[in-house]
């Protein structure tokens, strides 16, 4: 059977790292719930990087699963999404170098958006491609008629609970997949502080965890270094979910002093780019990840959004690369399957 999704219709398509199968979610209005009033019910979660009227914390109650379907939908949401162009990012980062060396904080993501403009066709072909290229990514779609369209292959755990076996990663550095070199000290001391966050929260919490790595992992077109902690989670995956988020991986050290200044310093508003998402309460099992190699589709528009970590060692040109490359993720899948867009940025 196929199922022909339509922009009025509230649903999210997943499929999870490392699985065969992708699952849709069909969701009521009265299904769709304030994440606060998740309690223990199956669900698909989808959490802004900063709440807002316009980019709400929401679930998405699963009571109506279907395993592997074939669908159509063509996202007509309307919009005209802020972009920054290569000349305007640097100056960006520039600022953000700044106050990073003049001590106003350690870390903090200083992120842009790119648009390709074009005629947006049925969605399936293009979540089927990302399915296939990336099988260690989580990939979704999720269609929300008051908040929009999102798509994404992202590769950053952000919680996952399975059976009160909890697992987080600290995943930071950039690299392109063809670099031969080794990582540098810019690279490094950024893994290292999402590290030392990770691993001070489940300290705080007062529980034990083994620490795997750091270790070099592919993400698309890109390369990170990525350490996995694992631990004992008998409390609310809820709780610990809104400890983590937002992490210096997506925001910056210490956290409310980065975010205060992304907040007043972007000229765009993140929405759902590093916010979380995921499935949660199914058969004994949380996965939760960062939104991160993330698109808002609009009716001739993929607005792509990308970042990278600023500290005191950050080169703005270097960076702007680094957007670049992770853009690619994305970009590069959509011209396969859509030929060859006009890229904006």
């Amino acid at each position: 059977m196929q199922y022909s999704l339509e922009t009025r219709d509230t649903f999210a398509i997943y499929r999870l790292p490392n699985e065969e199968h992708h699952f849709l979610i069909q969701a009521n209005k009265e299904d769709v719930i304030p994440f606060h009033e998740l309690d223990n019910e199956p669900a698909f979660v989808f959490h802004p990087f900063e709440e807002s009227v316009a980019s709400p914390a929401l679930a998405l109650k699963a009571n109506n699963i279907h395993i592997n379907p074939k669908f159509s939908f063509k996202s007509i949401h309307q919009g005209s999404p802020y972009y920054i162009s290569e000349p305007e990012y640097i100056p960006l980062l520039e600022g953000f170098v700044d106050h990073i060396q003049n001590g106003a904080f350690h870390k903090a993501i200083c992120s842009r958006i790119i648009r390709k403009e074009m005629h947006v066709e049925d969605l399936y072909p293009l979540f089927i491609r990302l399915k296939e290229q990336y099988p260690f990514a989580f990939i979704y779609l999720i269609n929300i008629p008051d908040v929009g369209c999102w798509m994404g292959a992202t590769p950053e755990i952000l919680l996952t609970d399975h059976d009160k076996m909890g697992e987080t990663v600290a995943l930071a550095g950039t690299r392109p997949l063809s670099s031969t070199e080794d990582w540098g000290k810019k690279e490094i001391i950024e893994q290292q502080m999402v590290e030392r966050y990770m691993a001070n929260i489940l300290i705080r919490r007062k529980k034990s965890f083994q620490k795997l790595g750091p270790f070099t992992v592919k993400a698309g077109r890109v390369m990170h270094l990525k350490t996995r902690f694992r631990f004992p989670l008998e409390s609310n995956w809820k709780d610990v979910a809104l400890d983590i988020h937002p992490s210096p991986a997506v925001c910056g050290l210490p956290k409310e002093k980065a975010k205060a200044f992304i907040h007043d310093t972007e000229p765009h508003e993140r929405a759902y780019y590093c916010g979380f998402l995921g499935p949660v309460n199914m058969n004994g099992k949380t996965d939760l990840f960062v939104n991160l190699r993330c698109m808002q589709v609009f009716n001739d528009t993929f607005a792509l959004y990308v970042g990278g970590g600023i500290t005191a060692d950050s080169i703005p040109q270097k960076e702007l690369e680094e957007t670049i490359w992770k853009s690619r993720t994305l970009s590069d899948i959509i011209e396969e399957v859509y030929c060859e867009p006009h890229l904006i940025g």
